[in-house]
């Protein structure tokens, strides 16, 4: 019987002790202790992706619908214990020590609301067992609003710096301390990502191409959600390529799209985006990484700005199923040992 796999792109506010990050990993595959029925292993660490000037680490921690959840849990706790953020210094936004925990179906045929029935379990059983711990729920993990991830983050403050821990909002658990802050906990599609450095220090100018990228922007290439950080002497434009659920392209359900990106949902593309920069996978539709970068080439080109590289920092749906299912498979728990390239 074939497994029914689902990803957790589990986001911690470390990124400079190797140790610490893999200590965490390790946590994950403590569920491994009980034997898979099939000899393989019940969980595995895909990959570790670790940026020293944003101190933060992404691992790709895959399982089956039944063990998720388990191996999760195991992993937030250890990053709790092991990472205090009200020490932490880095680049990047964040709100708590385990900042961002998304359930993610890999196997078509898992679904959205099984995704969010596990999310809303781990986020009750850490707030029970870490004392000061709090999270806020979003996608289909956040009953009956089912808002997006970018939409709790604006809500909660994930964009401003420096907002006080007692004044952040949790759904789950006590009131934000600045040992644990806030983490966000959810079920969405299948995400990936790509981060592309321009050649320049001016961040406004890599602000204005976040801005004519993104979705929800007239004429942005859709699903994509996009930050412009300062990293390593240049500019880094940091896209979150989102899958958007068939069901939406025809409805322009979306009550924070406007009409242009509505209709760029519906026909799958935009006047940088056609039908052949469109990837389909399940219930998902994605703008293709490679649209993605050539938009922000062209778009870096007309300020007089070369690209000077780009990390595709997330396998596709249909890639990180089959490894995910090879990994458990063949019992390659520490399958980010066997890596070398730059995936999340």
């Amino acid at each position: 019987m074939a497994r029914r796999l689902v990803g957790c792109l589990m986001n911690i506010s470390e990124g400079r002790n190797q140790g610490t990050v893999e200590a965490i990993a390790m946590s994950a595959l403590r569920v491994n202790d009980k034997p898979a029925a099939d000899g393989g292993c019940r969980a595995s660490v895909l990959n570790i992706f670790s940026d020293h000037d944003y101190n933060r680490s992404v691992l790709t921690i895959t399982s089956t619908v039944e063990d998720i959840g388990e191996a999760v849990y195991q992993a937030c706790v250890s990053a709790y214990e092991h990472i205090d953020l009200s020490r932490h210094e880095g680049g990047h936004p964040r709100l708590g020590s385990v900042d961002l925990v998304p359930f993610q179906p890999l196997s078509v045929g898992v679904t959205l609301q099984e995704c969010g029935d596990i999310a809303i379990g781990v986020a009750h059983r850490l707030a029970s067992a870490v004392q000061g711990s709090a999270s806020f729920l979003f996608g289909q993990a956040d009953r009956p609003l089912w808002r997006p991830l970018a939409q709790r983050r604006r809500e909660v403050g994930w964009f401003k710096p420096g907002v006080p821990f007692e004044e952040l909002k949790q759904d789950v658990g006590q009131r934000p301390s600045s040992r644990y802050g806030l983490t966000a906990i959810g079920a969405i599609p299948y995400m990936m990502v790509i981060n592309v450095t321009i050649d320049t220090q001016d961040l406004k100018f890599g602000q204005q191409i976040v801005k004519t990228i993104r979705g929800r922007t007239p004429g942005g290439l859709p699903g994509v959600q996009a930050m412009a950080f300062a990293h390593q002497g240049q500019i880094e434009i940091a896209c979150n390529i989102m899958s958007i659920p068939h069901e939406e392209q025809g409805s322009g359900s979306s009550e924070n799209a406007d009409s242009s990106f509505k209709n760029n949902i519906r026909t799958g593309q935009s006047e940088n985006c056609g039908s052949e920069g469109v990837y389909r996978y399940g219930e998902g539709v994605y703008t293709r990484p490679s649209v993605v970068e050539r938009r922000i080439q062209e778009l870096a080109a007309e300020g007089g700005v070369r690209t000077v590289g780009s990390n595709v920092v997330g396998f596709t749906p249909d890639g990180a199923c089959k490894l995910a299912e090879q990994a458990l498979r063949t019992g390659q728990a520490m399958h980010w040992k066997t890596r070398t390239d730059t995936r999340m």
